[in-house]
């Protein structure tokens, strides 16, 4: 969101025509610019054309997110699933009549992300899924904690088509990383993610590594874009610990309710590692530290859905592994969301299920809102602050749906 005064004036190009002036620029023509130009200052995804639309762009689904496996072969101190990890059936392994249910399918999705709770290289038909995702024009992806990224995985990886691979390294040197990511070994991930870097051709598959920023590894926030240089990494992704599920996961994140005196040092620092790895040429990514509502989260379930590894079909993975939470600092309760089970229902018929239409309606229903505000000051040639139209969207946008409401995806964190 851009926090400046928002105050653009139409185009003031006019050519005379007999005893009138008529505007160069078409009402709707002036219309759609104004459109483009309010998406660039807030944020908002780009439509696309029909002339810019590809074959991909024209799906139903914009992602799948296939939950693989909740197993995991690691231990780390903000892992959310736990206790769901305790308690899992099948050896937290996706079963095959799963994915056969989502296969038929994919030529309706634009990209499939093989990520869930778990470590998505535990899944032994992971290579298989992704030629199949591949050669249904999906782009493809997984984020890995690298311990079981060997050369031979890796190759395989490649020659399945895989588009994208982020690493999970939250800290920068053993003592922390190893102290974080419990049962891993540093040494070891940084020689897969290395190889694997030296493997592929050119930048492709793309490879990010993400970085969980708590108390005990932030000091490394520029020591990480450092190691990303060294290991041939594209992108660093600096993320929020955001998911907590009863005591798992909390008290490890640096965000808050409102802006404090740590919080703007944390600030400060964060967009230091940002500028240095500007200039090492690693594109970031920087979750905020305090929270802004948005009409809809980057999960965005008008056209996505998460499929756990027993076939749940919901809204996101926050929202099918409900239970005891903390909401900026409340104890709360993140309701158990789910359209359906697969494969015992059709993911087509889901997507008509009352649970399902009720999110993707009422997003829909305040994206609308939002836009409408901006747009209204815009068309006004309004000098109204980026802040105070937030302010007013907050108020003409419906609620969020039940959970949305207590989830830190929704404020941008």
């Amino acid at each position: 969101m851009n926090r400046h005064a928002v105050s653009i004036k139409p185009p003031s190009a006019t050519v005379e025509h007999e005893r009138h002036e008529e505007p160069a620029v078409s009402e709707s023509n002036r219309i759609s610019i104004f459109q483009k130009i309010w998406r660039k200052l807030v944020g908002a995804p780009k439509q696309a054309s029909k002339e810019e639309t590809s074959p991909r762009e024209k799906r139903r689904w914009r992602l799948l997110q296939v939950e693989s496996a909740l197993a995991c072969n690691l231990k780390c101190v903000m892992c959310p699933w736990k206790d769901f990890r305790d308690q899992v059936r099948h050896g937290g392994i996706m079963r095959p009549e799963v994915w056969d249910a989502i296969k038929p399918h994919l030529s309706n999705a634009k990209s499939v992300d093989f990520t869930g709770g778990g470590e998505p290289l535990l899944q032994p038909r992971l290579v298989e899924w992704i030629t199949d995702a591949n050669r249904a024009g999906c782009e493809t992806g997984i984020l890995t904690n690298a311990l079981l990224l060997t050369e031979e995985t890796s190759r395989k990886l490649i020659s399945a088509g895989l588009d994208w691979i982020c690493i999970s390294i939250d800290g920068a040197r053993k003592e922390e990383y190893e102290a974080i990511r419990i049962g891993s070994n540093f040494e070891k991930v940084c020689e897969n993610v290395a190889n694997f870097a030296m493997l592929r051709t050119g930048k492709a598959p793309k490879m990010m590594i993400n970085f969980v920023m708590m108390s005990h590894n932030f000091h490394q926030v520029e020591d990480i874009v450092r190691l990303a240089a060294q290991l041939g990494v594209d992108q660093v992704n600096f993320k929020q610990c955001e998911v907590i599920r009863g005591e798992h996961g909390k008290g490890h994140g640096l965000f808050g309710k409102e802006e404090t005196k740590e919080i703007r040092r944390w600030e400060k620092e964060l967009d230091k590692a940002l500028r240095f790895a500007k200039k090492l040429g690693i594109q970031t990514t920087a979750s905020p530290f305090t929270p802004m509502e948005r009409p809809v989260c980057e999960q965005d379930p008008r056209d996505s859905v998460f499929i756990s590894y027993e076939g749940d079909v919901a809204p996101c993975i926050n929202l099918v592994k409900g239970g005891p939470t903390t909401f900026l600092g409340q104890e709360t309760v993140m309701p158990s969301v789910c359209y359906g089970r697969l494969p015992d229902v059709d993911l087509g018929e889901l997507m008509e299920n009352e649970t399902c239409k009720l999110y993707r309606e009422r997003f829909h229903e305040r994206t609308a809102a939002y836009e409408q505000v901006f747009m209204r000051s815009i068309m006004s040639d309004s000098s109204s602050s980026a802040a105070r139209l937030l302010r007013q969207a907050l108020k003409e946008m419906p609620e969020a749906p039940e959970g949305c409401k207590a989830c830190h995806y929704l404020c941008g964190i």
